[in-house]
C-alpha cells in the first residue's frame, strides 16, 4: 500500500463502489431538494384548482380589504385583478392558503348590494 499508484487505485475503487451502490440515492436527493418548491406549488395549485371553493370570476377579500376578481388559476400561479386599484396581483399557490381570503357568498345581503353597483 506504499505505492502511490495502488493508493489512487484503492480510492478510485472505494469512490466507484460508493457511487455505484448509492449514487441513486445522491441523484433522487438532489433532485427531490431541487424540485421540492415546484412540486409544492402545483400540488397547492391544484388543490386550489380542483376544489369549488373558489373559481374564476369570483368576487373576493384579500386580507378582509382589498377587493379583487379572480381572473386565472393556474397550476402554479392565481391571478387577481385588484378592483378598487385596478391592478393586477399575481400569488404563487404556495402562497394562497397565507392570504386570507374572504368570498362574498351568493345571495348574502353584500351580494345584492354589488350587483346594484355594477349595474
Amino acid at each position: 500500500m506504499d505505492n502511490p499508484q495502488q493508493i489512487i487505485q484503492t480510492t478510485e475503487t472505494i469512490i466507484t463502489d460508493i457511487i455505484g451502490h448509492y449514487g441513486w440515492m445522491f441523484i433522487a436527493a438532489f433532485a427531490v431538494l431541487l424540485f421540492k418548491d415546484v412540486v409544492a406549488n402545483v400540488l397547492a395549485g391544484m388543490t386550489f384548482m380542483f376544489g369549488h371553493d373558489f373559481d374564476p370570476d369570483d368576487i373576493v377579500y384579500i386580507g378582509g380589504e382589498k377587493k379583487a376578481r379572480i381572473i386565472r388559476q393556474t397550476p402554479t400561479k392565481t391571478v387577481f385583478h385588484l378592483i378598487d386599484t385596478d391592478r393586477k396581483l399575481i400569488v404563487p399557490n404556495t402562497a394562497l392558503y397565507n392570504l386570507r381570503i374572504e368570498k362574498v357568498l351568493p345571495g348574502s345581503c353584500e351580494d345584492k348590494t354589488n350587483k346594484g353597483e355594477e349595474q
